[in-house]
């Protein structure tokens, strides 16, 4: 095995492992919407897979992609979806980094000061329960714990959105495949 293919290994298996548990979070996301007592967890979850995974692994991403061009002479200038993947890749990064982490990372400071919601209707002792305003079960999160939950959520879709079409783009090569042999 050359250095091209172990650079393609690394790289394909960089990009398994660093974006394919991502695309699980909206399936969690709609659990949580059913069992919101799990929603610190979910946040929690998904926040240590972004640091310790993704994250990490995005960076080797790209200098394995370097090490292909490198060693199999890859004319960088004239590949258009070359040159286009790099671009979405490192606004998507950059997002994931100076966006995404942050307004994770507030949600979940915001949701571990709220401690966790209540499991069930209150326990009734005997005594008389002070009166909910509204005479129903509670509104739901905090405005801001909504508001930064819709855009993690709409942030996420970019980035997965962003992996799909560099995906297609590695894969379909438009405009000028390059063949290793």
């Amino acid at each position: 095995m050359g250095w091209f293919h172990f650079y393609l290994v690394v790289h394909v298996i960089g990009v398994l492992l660093a974006f394919g548990p991502t695309f699980g979070f909206p399936f969690f996301g709609r659990l949580v919407q059913k069992y919101p007592q799990a929603a610190i967890l979910f946040v929690e979850g998904t926040e240590t897979i972004e640091r310790r995974l993704t994250l990490p692994l995005g960076v080797v991403v790209p200098l394995a992609g370097v090490g292909m061009i490198y060693t199999a002479h890859i004319p960088l200038w004239h590949s258009k979806w070359l040159i286009a993947s790099i671009i979405l890749y490192t606004a998507a990064y950059s997002y994931a980094l100076l966006v995404q982490l942050p307004t994770g990372v507030k949600l979940l400071h915001m949701m571990r000061s709220m401690g966790p919601p209540p499991s069930g209707p209150p326990a009734t002792t005997g005594e008389a329960q002070p009166a909910v305003s509204g005479g129903g079960p509670p509104a739901g999160p905090p405005p801001e714990v909504t508001s930064l939950s819709n855009r993690l959520r709409f942030g996420g879709m970019y980035l997965s959105g962003s992996v799909l079409v560099i995906m297609i783009l590695m894969i379909w090569q438009p405009g000028g495949a390059v063949h290793i042999g």
